[in-house]
């Protein structure tokens, strides 16, 4: 007999849709990048790997297994069940480690060289006071483009690279409580480089005190020797309470000024504070970024028309004259035909060899 399946509540436990697989490729198309490792070396490039699909969450095929024996054409093969429109493919040799970001499944395929990379580890450790920002990889991030403005056809073709691997930002009914990352990529023409940045936002009310913004959080000190809350908020306004401005935990908003009164019996402190909390008395958010990996140096090494293959649109280091390009394609062509008609003298064969044998 078989393991009796579990029943799943539908009308009242509805999936989530930004949660990852939760999307369905055909109701809704949105971008799908997988990261893959290719070639040797590949565990130099392991923990960029992790990063990556880190922050392409939550559209991306994060569990899906690689295996040693997997070839390009296996990953090919799932871009339309798993609703894949791009590859970022990480490889290493003995001296540096590549990025592939291909658009599927017809091209073109940008291949960079890395630089400098830092990871998601390595932010956390050099910061003093480190919290993992869990909830921010429900949602998509934003993308902001730098420097592509004036560039070149291929810097405007990388930058359409990486527009389209992040879901389009529709102003009308976008909420502000789901911009919760950021990623941004700078292209500077004159080095041929490409800077990736990915930031954390957080958002505050601005233009209240730090004991206010303690209240809001619930995370407040010890008030049993104080007669009433407005004896704190009182202290905070003269300053008791405020971190010095060159600190390192200080927050940008401190620096804003103080628009919250708080009077001496209690009233007026606990109203602003009742004010603050249901979103009447504050109009403006302070919004802070915060770098938590991973960040990448690229610089273009070439583009290519296919999938990781076909004719090459640029390269850096290589320049052919129009002869040289017809020249390859008129081989390219004449090795395709005599391939063709190798397997097509191979099928008569084939079926001759049938037709005697019955």
């Amino acid at each position: 007999m078989g393991k009796p399946q579990r029943k799943r509540k539908r009308r009242t436990h509805a999936p989530d849709e930004n949660v990852v697989g939760s999307l369905d490729p055909s109701k809704k198309k949105v971008p799908r990048a997988l990261v893959l490792r290719t070639g040797k070396h590949t565990k130099v490039v392991k923990k960029l790997e992790k990063d990556l699909k880190l922050c392409m969450r939550p559209h991306t095929a994060d569990k899906l297994k690689q295996k040693k024996g997997n070839v390009m054409k296996d990953f090919l093969n799932v871009v339309g069940p798993l609703g894949i429109s791009h590859f970022l493919i990480l490889s290493a040799t003995e001296r540096c480690q590549y990025l592939k970001v291909a658009k599927t499944p017809q091209g073109p395929t940008a291949t960079f060289r890395i630089e400098q990379w830092s990871s998601c580890a390595d932010f956390a450790a050099a910061m003093k006071h480190y919290t993992s920002p869990v909830g921010a990889f429900k949602y998509p991030p934003l993308l902001v483009l730098s420097g592509f403005k004036n560039s070149d056809r291929h810097g405007k073709l990388c930058a359409s690279l990486f527009q389209n691997m992040f879901p389009t930002m529709e102003v009308n009914s976008l909420k502000i409580a789901n911009c919760q990352r950021v990623v941004m990529v700078h292209y500077s023409s004159e080095e041929n480089k490409f800077q990736f940045r990915h930031y954390n936002i957080s958002q505050q009310p601005a233009g209240i005190s730090k004991s206010v913004r303690n209240i809001l959080k619930r995370d407040l000190p010890e008030l049993g020797h104080l007669q009433d809350i407005s004896q704190y908020l009182q202290d905070d306004l003269n300053g008791g309470d405020e971190d010095s401005s060159g600190s390192e935990d200080s927050d940008p908003e401190e620096k804003e000024e103080n628009t919250v009164d708080a009077e001496a019996g209690g009233s007026d402190g606990v109203a602003a504070v009742a004010k603050v909390r249901g979103g009447g008395g504050v109009k403006k958010n302070v919004v802070k970024l915060r770098e938590i990996g991973p960040r990448l140096e690229l610089s273009l090494v070439k583009i290519e028309e296919g999938v990781c293959e076909g004719k090459v649109l640029y390269h850096a280091y290589v320049s052919k004259t129009e002869a040289e390009v017809a020249e390859m394609d008129n081989k390219k062509k004449q090795a395709a035909n005599l391939k063709r008609k190798r397997r097509e003298t191979q099928d008569a064969n084939v079926q001759r060899k049938k037709s005697s044998s019955s």
